[in-house]
């Protein structure tokens, strides 16, 4: 294995090891946690629906031991890619659109106010974008797809089951696709986190398409039309997308965030910068470790489920501080060195 870049350049091993210990595996073979309160997010989950002995066609196990390559990813800028976002003379991946869709759509009321909040998980509207002094075009926020990002210490261990393989009717929480996960890891700071899902969803913003919330062999981001078109488009060999806890130095300090996970081709390159559509698939000598052809992202953005609303915006009340005094307010976490097993039935 190479070694590993910080997000500020210098060469650095991993930290020390997270202090929690192993994940247990019986969160994996045994039922859910019993969230009520996030169990009825987005107007509820039907339970006949989501019966963990439906019969999946696919089950994607993934997992990361301690003591692995893991990244807090940092706010910063992201460059808008031709491919999706045009150019700043003729603009595509306009977000008006996908909010006129949000608006006409029959789906939880909370979206297209959500939307205008956080705008980046379906496209970049024109007064977002601006164009460096080197002629770069870019989104002007920062965003969690930066370039910026730094080692910190993390194990995961997921099983998702895909039993449908499309999006069906109903509210976001009927579908039969399961999956269990459960994540430690640090901060820069050093404060613990655990991350544990509770169950899938059907996003419901315009234009995705999740295969019933779990998603397999298929492609993510970029132009797809499903996940923020800030990211590239990935072939993805699994993902969910679901509702859960978020414990921060033990205490619990939410039970409705919203969350994704994927595992994907590996979309970093040596530098750890975030590369382009056009880009991919990186070859080993690309890639930010030559060996690794797949990396784990989870995300947790600036949203929250909230019973018969849907997702509302809301930043996630990480502990970590950022130079401008203000708390980072979403979790992007990248697991570097994962263990995949994609189980055909």
């Amino acid at each position: 294995m190479q070694p590993m870049p910080s997000h500020q350049g210098e060469v650095r091993a991993p930290s020390r090891p997270v202090s929690v210990g192993r994940l247990a595996l019986s969160l994996l073979a045994g039922a859910s946690l019993a969230l009520t309160a996030c169990s009825s997010t987005n107007g509820g989950v039907d339970s006949s629906g989501n019966a963990d002995n439906a019969e999946p066609f696919r089950v994607v196990e993934v997992e990361q031991p301690a003591d692995r390559i893991t990244y807090w990813v940092l706010p910063g800028p992201r460059e808008l890619e031709e491919e999706v976002f045009g150019t700043p003379d003729n603009p595509k991946g306009l977000f008006k659109p996908k909010l006129k869709q949000a608006k006409q759509a029959k789906g939880p009321p909370a979206v297209p106010g959500t939307l205008k909040k956080v705008p980046f998980m379906v496209g970049a509207p024109e007064k977002a974008r601006g164009v460096t002094k080197d002629g770069t075009y870019i989104f002007k926020k920062p965003t969690a797809f930066s370039n910026k990002a730094q080692i910190i210490d993390g194990e995961f261990e997921t099983v998702m089951k895909d039993v449908v393989s499309e999006d069906t009717p109903g509210k976001p929480g009927k579908t039969r696709d399961t999956a269990r996960f459960e994540a430690e890891f640090t901060d820069p700071a050093g404060n613990n986190y655990r991350v544990v899902l509770d169950h899938v969803v059907k996003p419901p913003f315009p234009g995705y398409q999740t295969q019933g919330g779990v998603f397999t062999k298929d492609y993510l981001h970029g132009a797809t039309g499903t996940g923020t078109p800030l990211m590239p488009k990935q072939y993805t060999y699994g993902a969910w997308w679901g509702l859960g806890a978020l414990f921060i130095n033990g205490e619990k300090v939410d039970d409705h965030r919203v969350m994704h996970l994927m595992t994907t081709k590996v979309v970093r390159d040596k530098n750890y910068n975030l590369v382009f559509s056009k880009d991919m698939p990186l070859s080993p000598d690309e890639r930010h470790i030559a060996d690794q052809e797949h990396h784990t992202h989870l995300m947790m953005p600036p949203i929250r489920g909230v019973p018969g609303k849907g997702p509302v915006f809301d930043p996630v009340p990480t502990a970590f501080e950022l130079p401008n005094g203000k708390k980072q307010p979403f979790l992007h976490i990248m697991f570097e060195q994962d263990e995949l097993n994609i189980r055909e039935l």
